[in-house]
C-alpha cells in the first residue's frame, strides 16, 4: 500500500513499468480509423484557421508545415540553426523581478511552479562547428557541452525502436526530466506536469524546424533503461521522457 503522502513512489512505479509494449501484431495493423466525436447541440461553422489575421499567419504557416519526416538528406546544418532549436524551445527568455526582490528567468514554454525540470541532451551529426556526438544543452549559459562521441550504428539499433527513420538526421534532442524538481512540490501530479512540459518543448522544436524548412520526427519509441544507462542517468532521479529528431528532409513535404 502506497501512502497518500508519498508523492514519489507512484509516478516512478508507472514510469519504470512503461517500457515499450512489443505487441507486434497490433503494430502491424494499418486499419486503425481516426475517430471524431460529435456532441448533440447547435453547430456554428468557424472561419478557416488564421483567415484574415496577419498576426497569426506566420504561426499558422509553421503549424501547417509541421509533419513527421522519416527520410533525411545528408546535409550540414548551421550551428545557428541548432542554437535556434535549443534556445527557442528551452532557453532563457526574459528576466522577471517580483516586488519581493526575487528574480527568475522565463523560458519559451510553461512550467508548473516555474521549476523547469527538463534537461536537453543532443545527439549531433554534421552540425557545423560542433563535434559529432552527445552534448548537454546548458540553458543558463546557452552552451553546448560535449560529453561523448557519436554512437555506432549498432548502439542506435539497441537504443531506439525506429532508429532507421533518423538516418542522416542532424540532430536528435533527448528530453530528460529531473523528477525531484517537480515531484517534491506537486507529488504524483507532478509527473503529469513533467510530461505536459516535455510535450510543449517537443512541439516548439517541431515548429522552429518547420520555420527553417527542416523536417522533424517526435519519438516516444525508445528503450528507456538502455538509453538512460547510455546517458548515465539512474532512471529514477533523471530519465529521458521524449525525443525529437531534426534534419533536412530528403523530399519536400
Amino acid at each position: 500500500m502506497i501512502s497518500v503522502e508519498d508523492g514519489t513512489t507512484l509516478p516512478l512505479l508507472y514510469h519504470l513499468n512503461s517500457e515499450p509494449w512489443m505487441n507486434l501484431e497490433a503494430y502491424a495493423q494499418h486499419s486503425y480509423e481516426v475517430e471524431f466525436k460529435r456532441e448533440a447541440g447547435e453547430a456554428l461553422a468557424l472561419p478557416a484557421p488564421g483567415e484574415n489575421s496577419h498576426a497569426v499567419s506566420h504561426v499558422m504557416r509553421s503549424l501547417s508545415a509541421r509533419g513527421s519526416c522519416r527520410k533525411y538528406a545528408a546535409r550540414e546544418m548551421p550551428l545557428e540553426t541548432l542554437s535556434t532549436l535549443l534556445g527557442g524551445s528551452y532557453g532563457l527568455t526574459r528576466l522577471n523581478k517580483l516586488e519581493s526582490g526575487l528574480r527568475f528567468h522565463s523560458r519559451p514554454v510553461p512550467s508548473a511552479g516555474g521549476l523547469y525540470p527538463l534537461e536537453l541532451y543532443v545527439m549531433t551529426r554534421q552540425v557545423a562547428g560542433a563535434k559529432d556526438g552527445i552534448h548537454h544543452f546548458e540553458a543558463a549559459t546557452n552552451t553546448l557541452r560535449h560529453l561523448q562521441p557519436f554512437p555506432p550504428h549498432e548502439k542506435l539499433v539497441e537504443l531506439f525502436l525506429s532508429q532507421y527513420f533518423l538516418e542522416n538526421a542532424n540532430v536528435l534532442v533527448m528530453i530528460s526530466a529531473v523528477f525531484p524538481r517537480t515531484l517534491r512540490k506537486y507529488g504524483a501530479r507532478g509527473y503529469r506536469y513533467i510530461l505536459l512540459e516535455a510535450g510543449h518543448v517537443a512541439q516548439t522544436i517541431c515548429l522552429l524546424a518547420a520555420e527553417q524548412q527542416l523536417g522533424s520526427l517526435c519519438m516516444g519509441g525508445f528503450w528507456d533503461a538502455r538509453l538512460n544507462t547510455f546517458l548515465k542517468f539512474d532512471g529514477t532521479t533523471q530519465a529521458v521522457v521524449y525525443c525529437v529528431g531534426v534534419g533536412h528532409p530528403l523530399e519536400p513535404a
